[in-house]
C-alpha cells in the first residue's frame, strides 16, 4: 500500500473517531437524564444513598386502617403537622396543593404515581376522621392520617421529620413543635428523601418529574 493510501486510511480512521465521539457527546447532551444530587440539592431535595425501610405500623385514616401496606404501589409526599395549627401548617399544605396541580397540569401521569398526605403530630386533638376531612379540604385526593402517638413519634424518627410530642395536655391551644420538611417514600413504601424547608412547589415540581419518571 503506497504511503499516499496510507494517509488517506489514517484520515479517514480519525474523522470517523472524531464522529462517533461528537455523536457520543451530542447525545450524552440532548438526552433527557435524571437530576443528579448536586441538582437535587439546589432544588432543596436531598436523595438517601439507600433507601431505607420503615418498620410496620398501624394508623388510621378516616374509618380505614393506614399500615405500611397502604405505601405501596405509588410514591407519597409526607409532611407531618396538625390541624390546628396557625399558620405554617395550612401554608404547607397550600404549597402541596399547588404542586399536586401543576404537576398535573405538566403530566397527568406522574401526578397519578404519588400520593399526598399529612400525619398528624397530635392525636389527641387530631381524630383520624379529623385529619383526614382536614387534609381534604386542601385537596379531595390528599389523605390525613392518625393514631396512636408512639407510633407516629417512631415513623417520624424514622423519615428524619421530629416533633415534640404532646400528651394529656389540659390545655386545648397548645402550640407544637414540630419539622416542617417533606418526606419523599418510593413506591416500595420505603424512604427515598426529603425536601428541606420552605418548599417551593416549582422546584418542587422539577424534583418530582425527575424522579417519577426515571425511578419505579
Amino acid at each position: 500500500m503506497s504511503q499516499s493510501n496510507n494517509i488517506k486510511y489514517t484520515v479517514i480512521s480519525c474523522l470517523a473517531i472524531i464522529s462517533m465521539v461528537i455523536g457520543l457527546f451530542v447525545y450524552d447532551t440532548v438526552t433527557e437524564k435524571e437530576l443528579t444530587a448536586d441538582q437535587y440539592k439546589l432544588l432543596k431535595f436531598y436523595k438517601l444513598n439507600t433507601e431505607r425501610q420503615l418498620s410496620d405500623f398501624a394508623l388510621a385514616t378516616g374509618p380505614n386502617e393506614f399500615t405500611n401496606k397502604n405505601l405501596e404501589g405509588k410514591w407519597s409526599l409526607i409532611f407531618m403537622g396538625f390541624a390546628s395549627c396557625p399558620d405554617m401548617c395550612p401554608m404547607t399544605m397550600a404549597k402541596m396543593k399547588k404542586t399536586s396541580n401543576l404537576l398535573a397540569e405538566r403530566n397527568i401521569q406522574l401526578r397519578d404515581k404519588i400520593n399526598f398526605m399529612i400525619v398528624s403530630v397530635d392525636p389527641d386533638r387530631d381524630t383520624p376522621e379529623l385529619i383526614d376531612r382536614y387534609a381534604k379540604s386542601f385537596d379531595s385526593s390528599f389523605i390525613g392520617v392518625s393514631g396512636d402517638i408512639g407510633t407516629i413519634y417512631t415513623l417520624a424518627t424514622q423519615l428524619t421529620l421530629p416533633f415534640v410530642p404532646v400528651v394529656d395536655s389540659k390545655r386545648t391551644d397548645y402550640d407544637m413543635d414540630h419539622s416542617m420538611n417533606l418526606a419523599l417514600l418510593s413506591p416500595a413504601g420505603r424512604y427515598y428523601g426529603f425536601f428541606k424547608s420552605p418548599v417551593d412547589p416549582n422546584n418542587m415540581v422539577t424534583v418530582l418529574e425527575s424522579v417519577l419518571s426515571y425511578n419505579r
